[in-house]
């Protein structure tokens, strides 16, 4: 019932924006005011966004208002309290991610080939590592190599797929180092522990698992369809192996399966059903009220996340083993 629902609102999206076609593309192609439109949809507020951007509130607003007229769409609702995405504004954020981190590793590589780089890193990470891990690693690692006056600049090429993938990409040396989420590690890849990831349920809330009093049972959360991550996710592995766990094994229900962290989040918060994503992913969501963390009766749901790499590419070239370094370190900090 959901995919027919949301095959209308996507067919009925695209009829409106035909009309428009000229004005819609140049929308798609500012991306500092879709970077800016995450940006308020993440503080909860036009103000916050603006101190964060560096420009001022007045400015981001008309920005955002000219954003709505060129799209012909809503973006956001608007009060006193603050300014909060609608329906269309997640929707329209969460398919821009791709694009906005594909824009922001482009820069990168142009500031690195100005400055004069020779060394080159193809690296794959899973989605919970790229979008809220990896460019903290990478601005890390630039400021340790600019610190160096013997060390060039690294130009790091990101692919970014589930764990099943990113463990094919190693194994093919079409990357030298990959970042992965799932408990199921490769035993023909060396690996590397880089630290543990909280897994939570998170529900819209309007959702009857928000005004519960009790935890939930495992059994509780396999009766109940779940908004999932495709198969191959990281996310989605440590799920079912955490509801397998019991005897007799549980199995989860599939409300929709969608491919992206974002994607998931939206179908959450709009009430098609309740998920597990990492505390990562739903860090900013729960701050501000968009979703809301359920207590599950038991231990925590953890997960490790690892970096994997060829055994004939052991040891990795320098460029690689200082990114490594700085991924375990980033690690240690957080446990």
């Amino acid at each position: 019932m959901w995919g027919y629902k949301l095959a209308l609102y996507l067919a009925a999206t695209v009829i409106r924006w035909v009309g428009g076609a000229r004005t819609m593309s140049e929308a798609v192609r500012d991306l500092g005011a879709l970077r800016a439109l995450r940006e308020v949809g993440r503080r909860g507020s036009i103000a916050a966004a603006a101190a964060v951007l560096g420009v001022s509130q007045q400015a981001l607003s008309a920005r955002m208002r000219t954003l709505e007229r060129t799209m012909n769409v809503t973006l956001l609702v608007r009060s006193p309290g603050g300014s909060h995405l609608t329906e269309q504004g997640r929707l329209i954020v969460g398919w821009a991610e791709d694009m906005l981190d594909a824009a922001d590793r482009l820069e990168a590589g142009l500031r690195s080939i100005r400055s004069g780089v020779s060394h080159r890193l193809a690296i794959a990470a899973s989605q919970t590592v790229a979008e809220h891990l990896v460019p903290h690693w990478l601005v890390e690692l630039r400021g340790i190599e600019q610190a160096s006056a013997e060390q060039t600049p690294t130009v790091v090429e990101l692919t970014v797929a589930n764990s099943t993938r990113v463990i094919e990409l190693v194994r093919d040396v079409n990357v030298r180092l990959g970042f992965i989420e799932t408990p199921h590690l490769p035993d023909d890849l060396v690996t590397a522990h880089l630290r543990d990831d909280e897994m939570l349920v998170v529900a819209a809330p309007g959702h009857p698992w928000a005004r519960r009093r009790r935890p939930l049972s495992l059994a509780e959360i396999a009766a109940t369809p779940m908004v999932m991550r495709e198969d191959g996710s990281g996310t989605r592995v440590t799920l079912t192996d955490h509801l397998a766990a019991p005897h007799p094994p549980l199995s989860a229900r599939i409300a929709m399966e969608l491919g992206t962290s974002a994607a998931v989040r939206s179908a959450i918060a709009e009430g098609v059903g309740p998920g597990v994503l990492s505390r990562l992913a739903v860090r900013d969501d729960l701050v501000l009220g968009r979703l809301v963390a359920i207590e599950v009766a038991g231990p925590p749901l953890i997960r490790q996340l690892t970096a994997v790499w060829r055994p004939d590419l052991d040891p990795l070239p320098p460029e690689a083993a200082r990114l490594l370094a700085v991924a375990k370190g980033a690690g240690l900090a957080h446990r």
